[in-house]
């Protein structure tokens, strides 16, 4: 009972957190110019956005896919699609944010009770989504006319260059580890295995570019669309280090750091911040539409099939 007083608790705090975040850039902004700036998006530009955003979480689908089936787990890739987007409707709208990975988890292991091993497909599968965003923000600061501050450039770069090195040696590290060492850990059925499976990783990791490169790309079209003078390099570099501040556990689903990020990162490229703002909105938007999807398979029992 305590364990849930302090989940609520949590949940609170976060949603406390994301409403006077919000409502403090709102009282920052010119209501007039973001209902303008709401109704100048283009409708061609954000059903375009919408589109790639579902064929990204398309193929992520399959990138979880690939990893459930290398850890032995049973399912063709339309049941784990199905599993996927009712994951993505209750990671969107359950209090912890994780509620969605729960479900995912237990629907795997309905034909196959383990439940770590499962959880290890839900990790990796993120795991690899981060790597990919990143090694994808470093390229992209090579391309930007006008660099990012110091510290967040070398920031990208850095991760990037370790995500490249890992790429590389992650199979020399497999065999480094010593066969104790490699006995205690398949103990707790951990996929360390995986680190010499190179062809899996590498079909995730090449999935996972396609995947970012589709949901920041769909941030660019949408920004395109709002005619805001950013190069698309630009978009590709800022949205990670917004994602960083987003995975922090301080708000309800991003939603206040999420919109502080895009003004903060586009108010350095000049635009204004109701224009930052309705980007941040607009593509939030998509997100929410693209969960509902899931909502629906899961209220007509479609998972279930």
């Amino acid at each position: 009972m305590v364990k849930g007083a302090k989940q609520i608790s949590k949940f609170i705090i976060r949603v406390g957190v994301s409403l006077l975040l919000f409502a403090w850039l709102l009282s920052r902004t010119d209501k007039g110019e973001l209902l303008a700036a709401i109704r100048a998006i283009s409708l061609k530009s954000y059903m375009a956005a919408l589109f790639m955003y579902l064929i990204s979480q398309i193929v992520s689908s399959g990138r979880w896919h690939i990893i459930t089936r290398s850890l032995g787990f049973p399912g063709g890739f339309v049941r784990h699609l199905k599993y996927y987007f009712v994951g993505m409707y209750f990671n969107l709208f359950l209090p912890t944010g994780v509620g969605g990975d729960l479900l995912k988890v237990i629907y795997l292991t309905k034909d196959s009770p383990q439940r770590l091993k499962a959880t290890y497909t839900i990790l990796l599968d993120r795991s690899s989504g981060l790597w990919a965003m990143y090694l994808l923000g470093g390229l992209a600061t090579l391309f930007l006319t006008t660099p990012l501050p110091h510290y967040m450039d070398m920031t990208l770069k850095g991760i990037a260059i370790g995500v490249i090195a890992f790429l590389f040696l992650h199979r020399p590290i497999y065999h480094l580890l010593t066969p104790r060492l490699k006995g205690r850990l398949a103990r707790f059925d951990t996929p360390l295995i995986l680190l010499d499976d190179t062809p899996t990783l590498l079909k995730a990791f090449f999935l996972s570019l396609i995947i970012q490169a589709l949901g920041m790309g769909s941030i660019y079209v949408l920004g395109r669309g709002m005619d805001l003078p950013v190069e698309w390099g630009y978009y590709f570099s800022m949205f990670p280090l917004v994602a960083l501040a987003i995975l922090l556990p301080i708000s309800f689903n991003g939603i206040g750091v999420r919109e502080g990020g895009f003004i903060y990162f586009l108010g350095l490229r000049g635009v204004p911040q109701e224009k930052a703002l309705t980007l941040s909105l607009g593509f939030f938007s998509i997100q929410v539409i693209s969960s509902l999807l899931g909502g629906i398979i899961y209220g007509l029992g479609l998972h279930r099939r």
